[in-house]
C-alpha cells in the first residue's frame, strides 16, 4: 500500500540539486538508484530525466522491498542462511564494481540491513542518500517535517562548511565536557580527530580527497546535510541522561547510561527497567562502546513545534548532539556489534579544552 503523505515538493529543483549541484555529475558516469515507487515517485523520475540531461548513464534502478516481499524473503530465509547472504550481497558488490554514482532516494520499503553499507565500505565510488522521513503515521507531522527538510536543501553550503569546520577546529584536539539539565554529564578526548562532513559536497573531487579507507559514510553524502561525525572518541568517562527515548521498541522514558574506562558500565531506564536489562544482556560484541559522535549545525533544521520528541532530520539540525552507542563499522569505525542506537541532546552545553563551543542547544562559534 502506498504511504499517505500531504506533500507536494518542487521535485525537479530536487533532482538538479541531486544530479548538478552535490554530485556534480560528468558525461559517462554511471550511476545506480534504489528507490520505493510509492514514496515521492516524482522525484525518482526527475532524478532519471536530470541524470540524462548530465549525459550520464543510468546502469540501474531498483526498487526496495514492500511488506509482501520482505514476508517471503524471510520464510525464504535470505538474510539468514550464509550461503544466500554471500549469494546476494556478491551480485550486488559485482554491480557496484561498474558503477560510478549510487542514489538512495526517500523510501518506506526496506532494504538488506547493512548490505550496501559493507559495499560502501571498500567501494571507491560516491553516493546520495536522501534520507526524507523513513516512517511517519501523523500526516500534519510528515507534510510539516517535509516542507521544513525540503527547505534545509536550499542553504548557503559555503557558510555550512565554514560552520563545520570551525566546529571541527575547535572539537579536533579536545577534551570535550558535555552536560545538560537532565543530567548528563559526560567527559571524552579526541586526538586527531578525522571528521565526516555532511557538507552536501558529493563531488568526485572532495569525496576522493577527504574520505578515510574504509568509511561508507565518507563515500555516502546525506541531503539535507549539516552534520560532523567523528568515530575517533578516547578515554569516555561520566553519565549520559536522554529522556523520552526507547530501548529496543519499547518506549523507557529517561535511559541512563554510565561510562568508565571508555565503556558503559550500566545501563538503566525510567520505565520497565527488567525489560532494559534483559534486552540488554542479549547484545554481543562491543555493545559497550561510545561508537560515534555527531554534532549537527543546519540552522533550516529546527524542533518542531509542539513535537518535542521528534528531532528533526537524525540530529543534524542547529545545536543538536547526537551519541551513536556500540557499532560503528559504517563510519571506518573498529566497533562491531548487534546493538546500534541513537542518542539526541537538544539542549546540551559543550566545553572543547574549556572553551564554550555549544550553549543550551545553540552554537557559539560564530
Amino acid at each position: 500500500m502506498a504511504p499517505s503523505y500531504d506533500f507536494q515538493g518542487d521535485w525537479s529543483r530536487m533532482a538538479k540539486l541531486i544530479i548538478h549541484d552535490s554530485l556534480q555529475t560528468q558525461p559517462g558516469e554511471k550511476i545506480i538508484i534504489h528507490a520505493d515507487p510509492t514514496y515521492f515517485p516524482e522525484l525518482l523520475e526527475q532524478v532519471r530525466i536530470e541524470i540524462v540531461k548530465a549525459g550520464a548513464v543510468e546502469l540501474f534502478a531498483g526498487m526496495l522491498y514492500p511488506p509482501g516481499i520482505q514476508s517471503v524473503r524471510r520464510q525464504m530465509r535470505r538474510r539468514e542462511d550464509a550461503e544466500l547472504i554471500e549469494m546476494e550481497d556478491q551480485a550486488l558488490a559485482a554491480l557496484f564494481d561498474l558503477a560510478d554514482i549510487f542514489i538512495w532516494l526517500p523510501n518506506h520499503w526496506s532494504l538488506n540491513p547493512g548490505q550496501t553499507e559493507l559495499i560502501l565500505k571498500t567501494w571507491q565510488g560516491r553516493a546520495i542518500h536522501f534520507h526524507w522521513i523513513m516512517a511517519q503515521a501523523d500526516a500534519d507531522t510528515f507534510r510539516k517535517l517535509s516542507e521544513m527538510y525540503e527547505q534545509a536543501l536550499y542553504i548557503d553550503y559555503e557558510a555550512l562548511t565554514a560552520r563545520q569546520e570551525r566546529l571541527a577546529g575547535a572539537m579536533r584536539n579536545a577534551n570535550i565536557e558535555i552536560t545538560n539539565p537532565a543530567g548528563t554529564d559526560i567527559r571524552f578526548r579526541l586526538e586527531d580527530a578525522h571528521f565526516h562532513r555532511g557538507n552536501g559536497d558529493a563531488s568526485k573531487a572532495f569525496i576522493n580527497g577527504y574520505a578515510r579507507p574504509g568509511s561508507a559514510r565518507d563515500r555516502e553524502v546525506e541531503l539535507p546535510s549539516g552534520a560532523i561525525r567523528t568515530v575517533d572518541i578516547l578515554d569516555t568517562e561520566g553519565t549520559l541522561v536522554c529522556s523520552n527515548e526507547t530501548f529496543a521498541g519499547r518506549e523507557v522514558g529517561t535511559l541512563t547510561y554510565v561510562f568508565h574506562g571508555n565503556r558503559i558500565t550500566s545501563v538503566r531506564s525510567e520505565h520497565h527497567n527488567d525489560y532494559v536489562q534483559a534486552m540488554w544482556g542479549l547484545q554481543t560484541g562491543d555493545c559497550d562502546r561510545f561508537g560515534e559522535f555527531n554534532a549537527g549545525v543546519n540552522r533550516a533544521l529546527t524542533m518542531l513545534p509542539g513535537h518535542e520528541k521528534i528531532i528533526s532530520y537524525y540530529g543534524y539540525g542547529d545545536g543538536i548532539v547526537r551519541f551513536s552507542l556500540g557499532d560503528n563499522q559504517e563510519s571506518g569505525g573498529d566497533y562491531l556489534s548487534s546493538y546500534h542506537q541513537w542518542l539526541f541532546l537538544s539542549d546540551a552545553t559543550m566545553k572543547a579544552n574549556g572553551h564554550t563551543v555549544l550553549e543550551n542547544g545553540k552554537l557559539t562559534l560564530e
